[in-house]
């Protein structure tokens, strides 16, 4: 079957979904994960969609994969947070629960780390890694604020720092792409050598830097990424069977 740009093909995804026609939208999402299977943008809408039509044990796979590489999406720990309520998977919906408190935006954010997240959303840089730094002391497993150190870090020019705490995100999530994309940003404005690790595991988790450039608007991440991903084209007749 002839290769076609990844680009084309990802975002009849969305458009199938929101048709409500999920018997090709979950055929083309298994599709796409087949060539790219650590795709996260994929993940979520794969996961948000089978919550979607009662498929909650498949919904908490997806969602909980996505997760791990992207820690930092409220949306997808809220859903995360209903569909483990619903499966009484009471410590994971307990962890979604607190993640999804902090980084869904409030008005009056009540703890460290939702405050550190407001202050991120701002631009406030100086006040996110004061905010992340009280928060992490008492929770260091708290992923989502250690990527909020390490960018806050990065963003102030202290790019030890940064690196140091990266590098401990990526022995939590080996897969963290913020983290990854962080080293190498990092090694890139110090001429560093830039590790194919790093570029492997960016190019997997976001193909067409749609998170990674959502991330860094005002950085030029052309070099990290390739030019157009391309995968084998999807027969639009396959259809995947599921019950809702």
């Amino acid at each position: 079957m002839a290769s076609v740009p990844l680009a084309r093909l990802y975002p009849r995804l969305s458009q199938l979904f929101a048709a409500d026609d999920f018997a090709a939208g979950f055929a083309l999402g298994r599709h796409i994960l087949r060539h790219y299977p650590r795709f996260i943008a994929a993940y979520i809408q794969m996961g948000l969609a089978a919550q979607s039509v009662g498929l909650l044990a498949d919904s908490v796979d997806l969602l909980q994969r996505a997760l791990s590489a992207h820690p930092e999406a409220p949306d997808a720990w809220q859903a995360l947070f209903l569909a483990a309520t619903h499966l009484e998977l009471l410590p994971e919906a307990a962890i979604a629960e607190d993640y999804a408190r902090d980084l869904i935006p409030n008005a009056s954010p009540e703890t460290p780390i939702a405050r550190g997240h407001a202050a991120r959303r701002a631009g406030d840089w100086r006040t996110a890694y004061a905010f992340y730094r009280e928060g992490l002391t008492p929770q260091p497993h708290r992923m989502d604020a250690a990527l909020g150190l390490a960018e806050s870090l990065y963003r102030l020019g202290h790019f030890d720092g940064a690196q140091t705490i990266a590098r401990y995100v990526l022995s939590e999530l080996p897969y963290s792409l913020k983290a990854h994309l962080l080293l190498a940003l990092i090694h890139a404005q110090t001429g560093q050598p830039l590790p194919r690790a790093h570029l492997r595991a960016i190019r997997a988790l976001d193909p067409l830097a749609e998170l990674s450039q959502a991330w860094f608007p005002d950085i030029n991440l052309t070099g990290l990424f390739a030019d157009s991903p391309t995968l084998a084209d999807w027969d639009e007749e396959e259809r995947w069977a599921y019950a809702r």
